[in-house]
This record gives C-alpha cells, structure tokens and sequence, in this order.
C-alpha cells in the first residue's frame, strides 16, 4: 500500500493489516451465510470486494475504485469496503472524494484506528492541517499510542515541520524566524515547550494571511515549528522504548535527521538501515532518494527515486525528488509530468502548485501557468523579492493581456522595491550595532 508525501507509514504492516482484516470479514461473512439464506447480492459483494483487494494490493488503485464502488453501493456499512476504497480514492488524488468514506469507516468501526490515520493523509493533503492533527490524535487515542500511530503522527509532524521551514525561507522575515528557532534550540534544548494546542495554532496561521510578514504571523509559525519537532521527537522516544519495530525507528530516526537536524548523510545511513531490514519498501527508497539528493548524490537520488516509483508510482516524495532535480538543472520539460502529478494528488499544498505553474511558464504554457500561479498569489502565497509576481505579468504579457500584466508588474516592483528597503535598514542597524 502506498502513502502519500506527507505520512510516513510501514507499508508492510498496513498490508498485513489489511489482508488479515479482509479475511476476517470475508470469512465471518461467508460463515453467517451458511447458516442463513444465501442471495446473489450477497455473493456479488464478495466477489467485488475480493476482486477490488487484490487490485488493491498491487497498487492499481484507479481500476480498483470501481469495482470497491460497487461493493460499497451494494453494502454501504461494510467497513472494509468503505476503507479501502477510501484509500484508493486518497491514492489517486481524489481526497475530497475520500473522505466521507474514510469517516463512515472510522463511525462504522470506532475502536479502529486505521481509519483516522489515513482521515490524517486525506485531510493533509487538502491543507486542512488542524483537522489533519486532530484526526491522528483520534487515532493515537484509539489505538493506545499503537507503534502504527505512533509512526503516523510522528511522520506528520515531520512533514509539516519541513512544510513550515519551506514557507520560512520564502522571505527574510522568515529567514530571521529560523535564525530564531536555531538559537532558541541551542539554548533552551530541552526546556523548550509548545505553547499552545497545534490544532489552535495551525486555525491561527490559516486565518492570517498567506504572505503576511506581520510578528504574530512569524510567531506562530515559530510555535508550530517548536510544537511540531517536539511532537516528532516524543513519539520516537516511544517507538524507541517499544523497539518492536526496528523499521520504523530507523525511518523515524531518518526523518528527523533529514527534515529537523538538515543531516543527510546521517539521514541516509538510518534509511539505508531500514532498507536492510524491509527491502523494496518504496516509502523508504523515496525518502534515500531525498536524503541523497540533499547530500548530493545527484545521481544515486534519481535511482533510488526510480526504483520507487517502480514499486508505487503515487509515491509523492520520490516524485518531488525528480522534479526538484530536474528544476535544479533548469530542464522544466522533464520536470513537468511529476509536478503534473503531485499537484494532481496534493491539491492543498500550494507550494506544489506554483513550482508546477513556474515549470509551464519556462516552457511556454503561459495559460496553463496562469492557472496555478494566479489562485495561490491571491491568497497571499509568500512572494517577499516579487519573483512570482514577474513571471505572472510576463505570462500575462504572452497573452495579450497588458492591463492585467501592467499591474502584475507594479506589484513585483512594489515588492522588490520594499524587500531592498528592509534590506538596507536591516543592513544599516548591523553596522551601527558593530561600531
């Protein structure tokens, strides 16, 4: 089973899982149809849901929705169907589509915790982060902090601590924050709290605007970044006293070096371990491609990417490693289907969206690039240099579209020019600070 860029899951477990819960249910439900009347509806179900599993198991999730669609219009309170299918539609990107199937599986079984993680991944990737939390705290609770959940959260957290450091380094004002958290860490170490629930924090941010470089923004990105590293840091303490599953430790282990501590070699070192233990896991090949891309190993990142996506072509992180090199080399064309695709899948991320919209404006889709570039400038999507701004009034430009591109433009220069003052002033207090 394949999860998306945002949740770190064991693969192998959830399989086990699976195929252990559809036995169950096909088995119980063969069994109550010996001892009672027999029908053809019955027997349609089981075959579909039978059938629609296996796809399932080989990672064709487009051509299982169907036939799980069936099964579940055929028995709409099956658990099972509802999950699964729940799960595939989450697979392909479909995660609005998804989400009312996942919640009936997570209200038709409530002491299962299965469900309430992937609600997590769905609602993730729909930007929804605070629902997001509060779905994987459902799923802790219900699973008494299971290694599962444990590891689903904690590769939640990690995500959305990168996610939060993306955002960051889009302006100086961010930059500083960081600069902030550096030294915060260095100081206080472990006497660092979260300040308030995540939950609260992440409505917080998503009611301020996207671009702001106000103070109480900045702060509450520095809390959610404190909050989201202790969150990580605390379920692998957990992980590491169960030691029951040395795979995800070592993933775990990975993901905070990588995503936390920015130490890629080490990073590489835990998930080749990890490697060692599960071969051909392709959440763990996805996230070596990443730890070798950062350290370099340009080449060695695009094999283990591949090799991936062989296994699990939803893979979103070893799709983002191929476009993020691909980019890095300027070669847009390349990187084009993979940002295609993870903007497909991960509607919420707006990150994915303008890297997709700046690929299609460098290679002459100027209406195509409007229509990612556009929406997430609107909502305040950080553009401190107006970088952004100018290629939307050059696509513009391309179109004919001169009053619209006129006032792009003015917008990139206004933005230019304000990032240049802050600069200078920011410059000037360090020198008069010096002497």
């Amino acid at each position: 089973m394949a999860s998306g860029d945002g949740v770190n899951r064991s693969t192998f477990a959830l399989r086990v899982l699976l195929s252990f819960a559809s036995v169950m249910c096909m088995g119980a439900g063969l069994q109550d149809r010996r001892t009672g009347a027999a029908n053809a509806d019955d027997a349609e179900f089981e075959a579909l849901l039978k059938q629609g599993f296996e796809l399932h198991q080989q990672a064709r999730f487009a051509e299982a929705i169907p036939v799980l669609e069936r099964a579940q219009r055929l028995k709409r309170q099956d658990y099972f169907a509802n999950l699964v299918l729940g799960i595939d539609l989450l697979r392909t990107g479909k995660s609005t589509e998804a989400l009312p199937r996942l919640e009936l599986a997570a209200q038709v079984k409530p002491e299962e915790e299965t469900p309430e993680d992937y609600l997590g991944e769905a609602q993730a990737s729909l930007g929804h982060y605070a629902q997001a939390v509060e779905a994987y705290h459902r799923a802790m609770v219900r699973g008494h902090n299971s290694e599962e959940s444990l590891e689903a959260w904690a590769g939640f957290a990690v995500e959305r601590f990168r996610q939060i450091g993306e955002i960051l380094r889009a302006s100086q004002s961010g930059v500083t924050t960081i600069e902030r958290l550096q030294k915060a860490t260095a100081s206080s170490g472990s006497q660092m709290r979260c300040p308030r629930p995540i939950p609260q924090l992440e409505r917080e941010f998503a009611a301020q605007a996207m671009g702001s470089a106000a103070n109480e923004h900045m702060d509450v990105l520095y809390n959610l970044s404190i909050c989201y590293a202790l969150a990580a840091g605390k379920a692998a303490e957990e992980l590491q006293t169960n030691r029951k599953d040395e795979v995800a430790l070592h993933r775990l282990r990975g993901d905070v070096l990588l995503r936390v501590k920015t130490d890629a070699v080490a990073a590489e070192d835990e998930y080749r371990k990890a490697i060692a233990l599960q071969p051909g896991d392709p959440a763990l090949l996805a996230r070596l491609a990443e730890a070798q891309a950062s350290a370099g190993d340009t080449e060695g990142a695009k094999q283990s990417a591949q090799d991936a996506l062989a296994i699990d072509p939803h893979r979103r992180e070893a799709l983002r490693t191929l476009a993020f090199l691909a980019m890095s080399n300027r070669d847009y064309e390349q990187a084009l289907p993979w940002l295609r695709q993870i903007a497909a899948e991960s509607p919420g991320d707006l990150t994915e969206q303008v890297e997709l919209g700046r690929a299609l404006a460098q290679t002459g889709n100027s209406a195509e690039a409007l229509k990612y570039l556009s929406p997430a400038l609107n909502t305040g999507y950080p553009d401190e240099k107006g970088a952004l701004h100018a290629l939307e009034a050059r696509v513009l430009r391309d179109l004919g579209r001169d009053e619209e591109a006129a006032r792009a433009s003015a917008e990139a220069r206004r933005l230019s020019d304000a990032f240049q003052a802050r600069s200078k002033t920011t410059t000037s207090g360090k020198t008069n600070a010096d002497q």
